[in-house]
């Protein structure tokens, strides 16, 4: 006969036998155990009634729709509707629902059966029936920093009345959230933290947690350089400041957390923080990319709930998470969730349930939590730390709270929200309740609250009165980047050639397989003997190869290459081929990595994701972290990285100038006019020369913000590539890479232009033209020399000179004053192929005219709205018209 169950022990039962139900692993129960802690091993074999068969479906539908009926909004559940209302209806349990709506239903709802993974579901089970417990001296801890948090932004708000402030009142929980995370970090072997957030609460987080200077602070809000006056920088918005300091922990050990620097659009930093997060793990090999599957960087993104479920790249991100070349083992995000938008009603932003909904696309658990229950955001907190832990994916955390104020405290946001901030005039914060806990349990003494504020305003006080005369240290080049310095005042000339036979080695083991590949038999004729017939004459050596021999010796010297973009292991124009694929098996192989015995130095040839702004936000931050790796990012086409171009913008040709934090980025554009069209031909040069520091009235130097290419021959291209690693100084490079010219037997190089004393040229004048003849002089850049080349050969042309502007910026105003000098007397012109108001020619017009004293002519296309003609018959004209405007001297 069945013993009596006493009533919890029967609850414990059912539950334990409903999870095992679901998997066949078991896990040990936590410390503290609640209601799971009850083992059904050990239990005696009973047999369920039909009661106890109802209550496991309760049970179920609180673990599949709980979530729904949870008490996460500050602002109250309304009446939500599931499926579980049905299954409530029909149920009498009350002890039963009690306990599930305690568990399912209180401050902490979760979402996470729609993960396809019963060892996931279980894990997650257990999280939420055993509830951790935040010890009382960290609570009174964290108590403490959130009303030093408050009192900053009302000193603040108070002091400095006229600038707009972006305070956390209201969503104090993700100061503390990050700071319980912290504590769990080193207990977690996680050693680096990198951050990402907008401006909601940063400078608490900066000033409260990552130890920014009260001193530092106000000298900014003051309107002096957050930055030491070598560190030359134009500054950015109080906002936007950043940090990285080692925080030490109360258990002994420590986390070094790095907050990123973030523009005001919204959500693009965390593309950045996820590609610093890759680069560090690759550096301590602490990813299962790397060696190591554990003990990883971590990514805590914070985001704000109408940015990111509002903007694209949030999916960009949740997309790359659980890709080989992009994962970082996953991110904590934590949405600050002030339920409203800029000015818009809650209801206005979203089209899902919570905000963290984008998680149920990639199957991570999405965690809704009431901001102001300190509990539930310890709760969180450990969920969150666990999960990534044991599975090293992401968590996504939905923490539900509120905006004080408006957008900022000079905005008013009851114009479009009055109902809603009815109830926020009513609420109290976080810390308020948590202190009147406190001391209703004699935790603390009644004058705690007082006593914190009193010593903050006397350490605020001290420092607005003396910050006018405080020096910010230097805060760059630490680290990695000790040996980098900004760059100086001069244009510098740098030796790249490297030596000829360790380059034929290079460029025959580009193409040697393992024994027993089975390669891809095209790839015998096109590329593995075409290449070793290049090394053997050192004639004929084409733009795939150059850049080969750059990667290689690169790689020979200890300098890691990545090279990411859409189809860029096999090159869009199957070009390249770094990596070829045995045909049996599909593995991949990539020779360059295999260059000599224990090669430490790796080539990651990375096709990515079909994303622009997402991946280079990525590879831009994986540059941030590693001075010393090649990392280049390739458009499929010229015109592709119109997608990215916020993170152009604001982060690669701006972030040294703003935040003294230095790229060596590449970005290749394939570019060229071809008659493809308006899509897919201009990789719009005339932009990236407009975003530009160059100065049009005086010779530039080394210290522009962005270098911009359009170079001729694969020689050029390889000393471009490897200037970027040999100088002391890093500067994003944009090439106006080749698409016919792949292939084309006039842009070649020989293996002598590749060796020691060759340099890269900025400008390359005409060796074949004899100045007495020369009446016209054609300065051009890329592509269009070989068409003016070809047309002056056809037409025996001997009076015309033709010289090629390889480096537009830095303008190279010296060398090219050198080579125009050995005509006086002859007309000069600019030719390029693309339409007036694109291309070169309002760049280099004005410079040489008011720094070389000459008066240019234009030969090229007319004023176009688009790139390019989308009539074959069209662009032929206006290809034949751009020659005779060339040669009309001769034609």
């Amino acid at each position: 006969m069945l013993r009596q169950l006493q009533h919890n022990e029967r609850l414990a039962l059912i539950l334990s036998r409903y999870v095992s139900s679901t998997t066949n692993k078991t896990h040990s129960p936590r410390e503290g155990a609640g209601l799971r802690g009850y083992q059904s091993d050990s239990a005696p074999q009973i047999l369920l009634s039909q009661q106890d068969k109802e209550a496991e479906e309760l049970i179920r539908g609180y673990r599949h729709w709980g979530y729904r009926h949870a008490n996460t909004s500050p602002f109250g559940t309304g009446n939500p509707t599931s499926p579980l209302t049905e299954i409530l209806s029909n149920s009498s349990d009350s002890e039963l629902r009690r306990v599930l709506d305690s568990l399912y239903c209180g401050g902490i709802g979760v979402q996470y059966m729609h993960i396809p993974d019963t060892d996931k579901q279980t894990f997650i089970t257990e999280l939420i029936e055993n509830r951790p417990v935040l010890s009382q001296e960290e609570l009174v801890k964290v108590t403490e920093t959130l009303i030093r948090s408050e009192n900053l932004d009302n000193f603040l708000a108070n002091k400095y009345s006229n600038l707009k402030q972006y305070g956390g009142q209201g969503a104090e929980g993700t100061i503390a959230f990050c700071e319980l995370l912290f504590n769990l970090c080193p207990r977690n072997k996680v050693e680096d933290v990198v951050i990402a957030i907008a401006h909601r609460g940063r400078i608490s987080l900066l000033t409260e947690l990552l130890q920014l200077p009260y001193l530092r602070l106000l000298k900014k809000y003051g309107g002096d350089s957050e930055f030491h006056p070598d560190e030359r920088s134009i500054g950015d918005v109080l906002s936007h400041l950043w940090q990285s300091v080692d925080l030490e922990q109360s258990d002994g050990g420590s986390v070094h957390v790095s907050l990123l620097p973030n523009p005001s659009h919204l959500e693009v930093a965390n593309s950045v923080a996820l590609g610093k997060v890759r680069a560090k793990q690759r550096l301590k090999k602490s990813s299962p990319h790397y060696g190591e599957s554990r003990n990883s960087p971590l990514a805590l993104l914070i985001h704000g709930d109408a940015a990111f479920t509002g903007q694209g790249i949030s999916l960009e991100n949740a997309m790359m998470s659980k890709l080989p070349g992009y994962s970082s083992n996953g991110s904590i995000h934590l949405i600050t969730n002030n339920l409203i938008g800029f000015t818009a009603q809650h209801g206005a932003q979203s089209s899902s349930f919570t905000a963290g909904d984008i998680g149920r696309m990639y199957d991570v658990p999405v965690i809704s939590v009431n901001g102001l229950d300190m509990n539930a955001i310890y709760q969180a907190v450990v969920m969150a730390i666990e999960w990534r832990t044991r599975y090293q994916e992401d968590i996504i955390i939905d923490l539900q709270c509120y905006r004080l104020h408006g957008h900022n405290q000079h905005d008013e946001p009851r114009f479009t929200n009055p109902l809603m901030y009815n109830v926020v005039d009513k609420l109290s914060p976080l810390q308020d309740r948590v202190v009147t806990d406190l001391l209703s349990r004699n935790v603390v003494p009644e004058d705690f609250v007082q006593t914190v504020i009193s010593e903050q305003n006397a350490e605020l006080t001290t420092a607005h009165k003396t910050c006018a005369d405080y020096t910010p240290p230097r805060m760059c080049f630490t680290g990695n980047w000790d040996h980098v310095t900004q760059a100086g005042s001069d244009l510098t000339t740098w030796q790249t050639g490297y030596e000829v036979e360790d380059l034929r080695c290079i460029g025959v083991k580009s193409t040697e397989l393992p024994e027993g590949f089975k390669h891809h038999p095209t790839l015998n004729r096109a590329h593995i003997v075409k290449r070793t017939k290049m090394m053997e004459s050192g004639s004929g050596i084409d733009w795939a190869m150059g850049e080969a021999l750059a990667f290689g010796s690169l790689l020979l010297q200890g300098y890691n290459v990545r090279l990411s973009g859409e189809d860029v292991s096999r090159g869009t124009f199957s070009n390249r081929h770094v990596t070829m694929y045995d045909q049996d098996t599909g593995a991949p192989y990539t020779p360059l990595n295999y260059l000599q015995a224990e090669q430490t130095a790796k080539l990651e040839a990375v096709d990515s994701l079909l994303s622009e702004e997402g991946v280079v936000g990525f590879e831009y931050g994986y540059s941030l972290e590693d001075p010393n790796s090649l990392v280049l990012w390739e458009a499929q086409f010229g015109d592709f990285f119109n997608p990215a171009q916020v993170m152009f913008d604001q982060f690669v040709v701006s972030g040294e100038a703003k935040w003294v934090l230095q790229t060596g980025l590449v970005t290749l554009l394939p570019h060229g006019y071809d008659g493809n069209g308006p899509d897919h031909t201009s990789a719009r040069l005339e932009r990236w020369l407009q975003l530009s520091d160059s100065k049009e009235c005086t010779p530039d130097t080394d210290d522009v913000n962005v270098q911009v290419a359009n170079c001729t021959t694969p020689a050029q291209y390889f000393h471009l590539l490897r200037r970027q690693m040999i100088r002391p100084f890093r500067k994003p490079l944009v090439l106006m890479s080749p698409k016919a010219l792949l292939r084309s037997p006039d842009a070649v190089s020989d293996i002598a232009d590749f060796g020691p004393g060759t340099t890269f040229q900025r400008v390359i004048g005409d060796t074949t033209a004899d100045s007495n003849l020369v009446k016209r002089v054609l300065i051009c850049s890329g592509k269009h020399y070989y068409t003016l080349r070809n047309k002056r050969d056809s037409l025996q042309d001997n009076s015309t000179a033709i010289i090629r502007v390889e480096e537009l910026c830095p303008f190279p105003s010296s060398e090219l004053q050198k080579e125009l000098n050995k005509y006086p007397g002859a007309d000069m012109f600019w030719a390029q192929e693309e339409s007036r108001n694109s291309g070169a020619w309002s760049f280099v017009n004005p410079r040489v005219k008011s720094i070389l004293g000459h008066e240019l002519s234009y030969a090229g296309r007319t004023e176009c709205a688009a790139a390019a003609v989308g009539i074959s018959k069209l662009h032929a004209k206006e290809a034949q018209d751009i020659l005779n405007q060339a040669f009309s001297h001769v034609i």
